[in-house]
């Protein structure tokens, strides 16, 4: 099938494009490279370099490749630069996703799987959260993902939307919801002590970015015209715990140093997945030890 991947040389896109590849798809990439890397990009993927937000360039990047299939993770993704700059953010996450729509359905595009968040639920500690609570963000960039899932509802195209938890992984970025594990990762390769706000009794919903991407696959082979999913492990952990499973694996004594937590940081947080289990056949595999031990390996060795 030929797919089109939006930030395909980002941290989770990049994983998707080698994912794909490895079934056998033709990708095509389309990114800026404001945040994406051309060392994560698979050599047998084609490369457009181009800006969601020009309508222009997207619609013609459509027309060359015609692809079949796509995968839209292209967003400005911190959530607290979208409060910094809601206008920017507004103009990659919602103009900009907008036009991708725009040109899927000009060009008839059968299936679009949209990197959703949990943002989009706020700050609901109805925990693990499924996906029948309701769309309450309370971050521009939450109102944002939840615009385009609305958007993508009313479009008619096949779509299957997931909402991400905290991923983390190889070739993570210190930006997004799971970015605290290459803070720490990248501060224990060069021997700084690490940071915890609060108590560190903050919990996330830590999911593996390799199971992420056995999500996107089992999405892309649905049958269903539209669909809304979790993809997490519905398991609470701990910044403390991060810090401490890094911090053996690293076989370091790090100092770790306590600052004063953050205005309005949701304390708790996790996403039920049984949906994605039933529909999709997808469960993730990679426990938390397991996950941290590889990311650490990988920053171990590139940083």
């Amino acid at each position: 099938m030929n797919v089109l991947v939006t930030g395909g040389a980002g941290f989770i896109g990049s994983h998707i494009v080698d994912g794909l590849i490895s079934e056998g798809h033709e990708i095509v990439i389309l990114d800026d490279f404001s945040a994406g890397n051309r060392e994560f990009i698979n050599p047998a993927a084609t490369v457009i370099k181009a800006d969601i937000r020009d309508a222009d360039s997207v619609s013609r990047a459509f027309a060359e490749h015609k692809p079949e299939a796509v995968f839209h993770l292209a967003a400005m993704i911190e959530l607290r630069e979208s409060f910094k700059d809601p206008k920017a953010a507004y103009g990659v996450n919602v103009t900009g996703s907008m036009n991708v729509i725009n040109a899927s359905k000009a060009a008839g595009v059968t299936k679009f799987i949209f990197a959703s968040s949990a943002a989009v639920y706020g700050d609901n500690q109805n925990l693990p959260i499924k996906e029948s609570e309701a769309v309450a963000p309370t971050s521009p960039y939450g109102e944002q993902k939840a615009e385009i899932e609305r958007a993508l509802k009313e479009s008619g195209i096949p779509s299957i939307i997931l909402r991400y938890s905290n991923v983390y992984g190889p070739r993570q970025g210190t930006m997004g919801e799971g970015g605290v594990v290459a803070v720490f990762c990248k501060k224990l390769a060069v021997g700084s002590s690490l940071t915890i706000f609060g108590d560190g009794e903050q919990t996330r919903d830590f999911v593996f970015v390799d199971d992420v991407v056995r999500a996107n696959i089992k999405a892309l082979s649905s049958n269903q015209k539209f669909g809304m999913y979790n993809v997490s492990t519905g398991i609470e952990t701990s910044i403390n715990t991060i810090a401490s499973i890094l911090l053996q694996e690293a076989q370091k004594d790090t100092t770790i140093e306590r600052t004063k937590p953050v205005a309005g940081e949701v304390v708790r947080n996790s996403l039920d997945n049984g949906l994605a289990a039933r529909e999709l056949g997808w469960q993730p595999s990679v426990g938390i030890q397991e996950g941290l031990g590889v990311t650490w390996e990988w920053f171990r060795t590139n940083v």
